[in-house]
Order: structure tokens, then sequence, then C-alpha cells
């Protein structure tokens, strides 16, 4: 082998063996939500934040919110970092905001977690009180005044309900705003307006 051929060898096995760590300096180091304590429907803040050695940035993170949601993220620029997110949430409970590396080159580091408490809105009881009150206040607030819940009430799995006034009652405007992923509807002939999935 010449010198010359040796020389360009050794330099493709110094750029390859450079590249290998700096596709791996990147670390998941910490998870946050703010506020730890949030309403139904109330938007959360996630922020990720990452050790990152000689500016290398290059690797995957995958966000799950404990609701069932989650999403991939790949963090390729200097700006990615840290990694801030919005997310609310549909129903009241206890949920476990989870942060880890996933894909082909997935970030290092530990998974991260943080708690987000999310209450029904106006609740301001704990437990079983608070669990029976902001369902109470759910009921009572969720039609406009002149309309009434349906017999179903509010659904404990989705918080979908349909509230009810005589056929050919005009819609009230502000049209009543919907929680989460629901959609609203109305069918004026019916008499009929609500939240569904």
């Amino acid at each position: 082998m010449t010198i010359r051929k040796m020389t360009l060898v050794s330099a493709a096995l110094v750029a390859f063996m450079g590249w290998g760590v700096s596709a791996q300096a990147q670390k998941l180091t910490g998870v946050t939500v703010e506020p730890a304590k949030a309403e139904v429907g109330q938007t959360v803040k996630a922020t990720s934040s990452f050790e990152v050695s000689n500016g290398a940035i290059n690797c995957k993170v995958r966000v799950n919110w404990g609701d069932g949601k989650s999403r991939d993220f790949h963090i390729n620029q200097e700006k990615d970092v840290p990694l801030v997110l919005d997310h609310s949430y549909a129903k009241p409970g206890k949920y476990d905001v989870r942060v880890e590396g996933k894909g082909g080159i997935k970030c290092m580091g530990a998974d991260q977690h943080a708690t987000v408490e999310v209450v029904a809105k106006g609740a301001k009881t704990t437990g079983k009180a608070a669990a029976a009150a902001s369902a109470a206040s759910a009921t009572a607030s969720v039609c406009p005044t002149g309309w009434k819940l349906t017999k179903a009430g509010v659904s404990k799995k989705t918080g979908a309900f349909t509230c009810t006034a005589k056929a050919n009652t005009p819609i009230p405007e502000p049209k009543v705003a919907c929680p989460g992923d629901l959609t609203y509807f109305d069918n004026v002939k019916k008499g009929q307006l609500g939240c569904r999935p």
C-alpha cells in the first residue's frame, strides 16, 4: 500500500471514529412538566434537557404523555435543545410523562420521567370528594342556559356529552368549548348540541 493510500485510509478511519463519538455525544438528562397540577384542557409544557458534547446533536427520542399519546422527535440541530412541547389532557388523573431514547440513533442516558396531576375544571378538593364535586360541577356546567344534559350524562371514559332543548331552539353563542380531542356538534332540528369523540 502506498503512503498516499495509507494516509487516505487513516483520514477516513479518524473521520469515522470522530463521527461515532459525535453520534453518541448527546445524553438525555431530564424532563420537567409545568404546571405539575393542571385542569382538564389546560396546556402543560414539558421541557426535555440534553447534555451535548462538542456541539454534536443527532439522536431520537419518544415523548409519551401517559394518556395513550406519544410522538417521536429527531434532535439534530442546536435549536432543538432543549425540546419544549405543549400538551393538554381530556380527563382528570395522574399522568407519567416519559421521555426515552428511540429509533436508529437513540439519545443516550436513562429514560426521564415527570408526573402531572390533572383535575376537573374548578376542582379544589382532593380524593373521592373532589371526584364527586368535579363530576357534579361538570354535569351542571357543560350545557348552556336553557339546555339540559341527557340522562346519559358526561361519559367518564371520553368526557363526551349531549345537551337537549326544544326542537328548532337557536344554538347559543358562543358555542360550547369541547375539552381535549372532542369535537363540537349541533342539530337545530333535533334540539341537540354537545361534544363527541
